[in-house]
């Protein structure tokens, strides 16, 4: 399904329209999660949504390979070292990234691709072209490189493009790198996680940046939530903050525990407001996911 419009009325989203192979569909319901990712329902219902303000994020294009030789595996730093030196041998622009073999099988994954992420539909076709071009790249490194554990390799499937950061919403309140660092615990937090700042402003290569063992940051209510819609609530990656805070809570589990707080918020609204919630009540309700 294709998400075409949004119908908001009085700081309610009332209907979403979308386009599926078999027809038009209306959607009609009390209350919306917004886990596109590209904080789609939020932008087309007309609510302020920001863009990445230091530039490009890098995406990637991953793959699983087969017929892969555990017994001779290189350790991610060989890879690593090896792509530095020779990577631009094999037209590679990212020059670090791993090979990761799966449990149980002489498969891998591959992630050694920085790619682009544009919006509009005919470049992300592009760059979805490009980064399989660049995965292509990859692999012909690995087998020329270290052909002993990867001589014999192949593309098993190529995965859907990888996207970081694109487009998220304004919300009530804008998680800064500074509250992430300094561990800083909201109220409202509805989410922890102790996930590096892992930054991929630059093709080649990315910022990791860990936190001490005794870390933890969290995620607060009001970064999930558009100031104008009372029955709206973002979870993932669309969430209000600066793109280097928010590369340390769009990882996964981070984004499990804001699609939970979500589904309990709107529960709790009913037909009323996301901003007006008992706030105690959700708490009971997530405490799991923000204390030990």
């Amino acid at each position: 399904a294709v998400l075409r419009r949004v119908h908001l009325e009085r700081r309610r989203v009332a209907e979403l329209e979308l386009a599926t192979r078999y027809g038009d569909v209306m959607v009609r319901a009390d209350g919306f999660v917004d886990a596109t990712g590209d904080a789609a329902l939020v932008w087309q219902a007309g609510l302020e949504c920001q863009e990445p303000a230091e530039g490009v994020i890098y995406g990637s294009q991953m793959m699983v390979i087969e017929n892969f030789d555990d017994a001779h595996r290189p350790t991610r730093d060989e890879v690593s070292a090896r792509l530095r030196d020779r990577g631009e041998h094999y037209g590679l622009t990212r020059r670090d990234g791993f090979a990761m073999d799966l449990p149980g099988g002489r498969t891998a994954i591959v992630n050694m691709t920085h790619i682009e992420n544009p919006l509009d539909p005919f470049a992300a076709s592009r760059k979805g072209i490009e980064g399989k071009e660049q995965a292509d790249c990859a692999l012909n490194f690995l087998k020329a490189e270290f052909p002993e554990a990867f001589g014999a390799t192949r593309v098993r499937a190529y995965g859907l493009p990888g996207m970081r950061q694109t487009r998220w919403i304004v919300g009530c309140h804008h998680l800064t790198v500074d509250e992430v660092r300094r561990g800083v615990k909201f109220e409202d937090a509805i989410a922890r996680t102790a996930w590096p700042l892992e930054q991929h402003h630059h093709a080649e290569g990315y910022v990791w940046e860990p936190f001490a063992e005794d870390h933890l940051h969290y995620v607060p209510f009001g970064s999930l939530t558009p100031p104008d819609a009372d029955n709206l609530v973002a979870a993932g990656r669309a969430i209000d903050g600066d793109a280097t805070a928010l590369s340390s809570v769009r990882v996964m589990g981070p984004c499990i525990a804001m699609g939970a707080a979500a589904a309990h918020a709107l529960d709790l609204a009913g037909e009323g407001s996301v901003h007006q919630i008992d706030r105690t009540a959700l708490n009971a309700r997530i405490r799991a996911n923000i204390e030990d």
